[in-house]
């Protein structure tokens, strides 16, 4: 019951933090509201995307049971990114800053369900396995791996057509005349990667899919023939490797702890050839207990 109460507390904070963004953002964009700064190309294509992304947010953190938290971080957390960056984008100083603010509030979402999971007995925990600190580790380093795409698909997709015409550039600039569908294609599939990989919905299939991704993209950005350290002027191939080689890790154990992949195994009977495609939704080194 404690539990209960904290988690609604926690989760009407950020709801109240994102609605104040999303009132912000709705008053610059009717007019009401000083708008100095903001772009007019923005205020007409991505303030828009930005409301919808924040009041999505807003009615997930609402709406989602309070008896899985793990969906009220998930689900609420991304369209608030990705609504985060875009009023990051197009200079709506004051939205960010509340949208900052819901996002620490789910930071504590974040330990709040780490700490209930570590304190359960084993015998009262999701599909009967227990929460570890390694299971945690590797939750955080997946959250991180996958949700550092959004801002990249949010600058193709949803921006506006200032930030979109820099990626147009950067992929002319490799040799691309027709660069636009380029760049929605790209920002379609990081897109899927950050929901893949980031909220760990099919993972495994998502973890090699990305690692394509982004083994591509570093071979069309002549990376490789840059040298290795990737503060060289152009960057090397250190990091994108980085990043592949880390995504890659989780094909062999799918998304595991505080993923989507675990929750729907939890509460749905799937058929193997799915299981095989999330992977193992166990959590690393925890123990099965027997019926």
């Amino acid at each position: 019951m404690q539990h209960h109460v904290l988690i609604d507390s926690v989760r009407y904070i950020i709801a109240g933090l994102t609605l104040v963004a999303l009132t912000l953002g709705a008053a610059v964009y009717s007019g009401y509201w000083p708008n100095a700064g903001v772009p007019s190309e923005a205020l007409q294509s991505a303030v828009p995307f930005m409301l919808g992304f924040l009041a999505l947010s807003f009615v997930l953190a609402l709406s989602l049971p309070r008896r899985i938290p793990r969906l009220i971080f998930l689900l609420g957390l991304f369209p608030l990114l990705v609504g985060w960056r875009i009023a990051a984008l197009s200079n709506l100083e004051w939205v960010a800053l509340f949208a900052a603010a819901a996002f620490v509030g789910y930071i504590v979402l974040f330990g709040i369900i780490a700490v209930i999971g570590l304190r359960a007995p084993a015998d009262q925990q999701p599909n009967r396995i227990t929460t570890t600190y390694s299971a945690i580790q590797l939750g955080f380093i997946r959250l991180y791996l996958g949700l550092d795409l959004v801002p990249h698909f949010t600058e193709k997709l949803f921006a506006g057509p200032g930030p979109r015409a820099d990626d147009v550039k950067a992929f002319q600039a490799l040799g691309i005349s027709d660069a636009l569908p380029f760049v929605v294609v790209a920002g379609i599939i990081e897109l899927s990667a950050a929901i893949g990989v980031g909220l760990g919905v099919l993972t495994r299939l998502a973890a090699v899919l990305t690692v394509i991704y982004l083994m591509v993209a570093t071979v069309m950005g002549h990376h490789f023939q840059l040298g290795f350290i990737w503060a060289t002027t152009g960057g090397g191939w250190e990091y994108p490797v980085l990043w592949s080689a880390l995504i890659f890790s989780f094909v062999l154990g799918g998304g595991r702890w505080l993923s989507l992949d675990e929750v729907i195994s939890e509460h749905v009977t799937l058929p193997g050839w799915v299981k095989f495609l999330m992977g193992d939704t166990v959590s690393h080194t925890c123990t099965r207990l027997e019926k």
